[in-house]
């Protein structure tokens, strides 16, 4: 995501990061700095735009440069209105993933991490796209070190980082090319000219 034309806070200072500046943080970091900031009220430098809800189709999310975008949308929203847009609809497509904070600080914090892809049409029978959305949530045992008051009982999963990606065509076929190798006997297969 190209952010360079946006503004952030640093130091409680407003700044414009230099041309080329890409935000690009790993699904720990989405999850443990930003997510659980977001949650616990603790101090962000930069803060992800918040979207209502996941009813909007992917192409309109991203706009025309970016192949990849970060929001934070609440929980209530995507249980109130689902995952249907005008064109589609987003449906899971992994097993949700568990996520560990290390040593960041988090350790009464678990993530997860779960995985759509985006259909045209109407359910079941939609086309799938190259759209995938992953969602990013928290989970609690109690609040840590950015808590500055006590939060009511489940407030940690209130908030969703959701992160929507375009796969390219030759992405797919890479990973495609991945699994199909790791799915071989182990020999190796030598073709001659």
């Amino acid at each position: 995501m190209d952010i360079s034309t946006q503004r952030f806070a640093m130091n409680g200072r407003s700044m414009r990061l230099p041309p080329g500046f890409r935000f690009d943080p790993d699904d720990e970091d989405l999850v443990f700095e930003y997510l659980a900031k977001k949650v616990l009220h603790g101090p962000m430098d930069f803060d992800l735009p918040e979207l209502r809800s996941c009813n909007v189709d992917p192409w309109d999310l991203l706009g025309d440069k970016n192949t990849e975008m970060y929001y934070f949308v609440k929980k209530e929203e995507i249980e109130k209105k689902g995952r249907e847009t005008l064109s589609g609809y987003w449906e899971e497509c992994e097993e949700e993933e568990v996520m560990e904070s290390g040593d960041r600080g988090c350790n009464h914090l678990e993530g997860r991490k779960k995985t759509f892809a985006f259909y045209i049409g109407k359910r079941p029978r939609g086309t799938i796209t190259p759209w995938i959305m992953y969602e990013f949530r928290l989970l609690s045992s109690r609040a840590t070190r950015w808590s500055s008051s006590s939060l009511p009982r489940g407030a940690v999963e209130n908030w969703r980082a959701v992160k929507v990606i375009v796969k390219e065509e030759n992405e797919e076929e890479i990973e495609e090319e991945e699994q199909a190798s790791d799915e071989s006997d182990g020999e190796e297969v030598v073709q001659s000219r």
